[in-house]
């Protein structure tokens, strides 16, 4: 139903503004296009195929949970610069997940080094915060990073949330200056 609603939203958007849907999917595909140079802008390690299947994650988690693009790359950012291979501190890959939390969730470590499941998982996990907290986007990104306990006490750090809101907006900016541009 969620789907349905997004692509009557879409339509009626569609029909109120003079764009062709060529001309909406060519801003998509350059949308695209924007993210993944920013991503290989800021890791260089970045092979074309490694950047085309975050790229193939990121679009498949951010339509199946309702997360913006920009979000869900502003988090792989801060957490992993990118890295999907990186471990630190029982974190795993791009989003980097918690060996418990991903667990808890039925993921045994080798999953969570699949970029698909990470960024999927990764993406519903924070979806589901965001739910949780009234579509607080803000207390979500501290509780994926700090755990709800924390946030519903009250007893938590914004530090995280301004760092990851900061780096979409840098985002933000280079998608459209791209678009714009190309």
């Amino acid at each position: 139903m969620r789907k349905l609603i997004v692509v009557f939203a879409f339509i009626l958007a569609l029909l109120g503004s003079n764009l062709t849907y060529a001309e909406v999917q060519d801003d998509s595909i350059k949308s695209d296009d924007a993210l993944k140079t920013f991503m290989s802008s800021k890791n260089s390690k970045l092979s074309d195929q490694a950047l085309n299947n975050l790229m193939k994650s990121i679009n498949k988690a951010s339509a199946n949970y309702n997360v913006d693009k920009e979000l869900i790359v502003a988090v792989m950012w801060q957490e992993s610069n990118f890295n999907p291979s990186l471990t630190y501190n029982r974190c795993i890959g791009a989003m980097q997940i918690h060996v418990n939390t991903g667990k808890a969730y039925g993921y045994t470590s080798e999953d969570l080094y699949n970029s698909d499941i990470n960024i999927d998982f990764g993406t519903r996990y924070l979806s589901g915060h965001i739910q949780s907290y009234g579509g607080d986007v803000l207390k979500a990104l501290s509780a994926y990073n700090q755990g709800t306990t924390r946030v519903n006490k009250g007893n938590y750090s914004t530090k995280y949330q301004s760092q990851v809101s900061a780096k979409m907006e840098t985002i933000k900016t280079y998608v459209a200056t791209y678009v714009a541009s190309h």
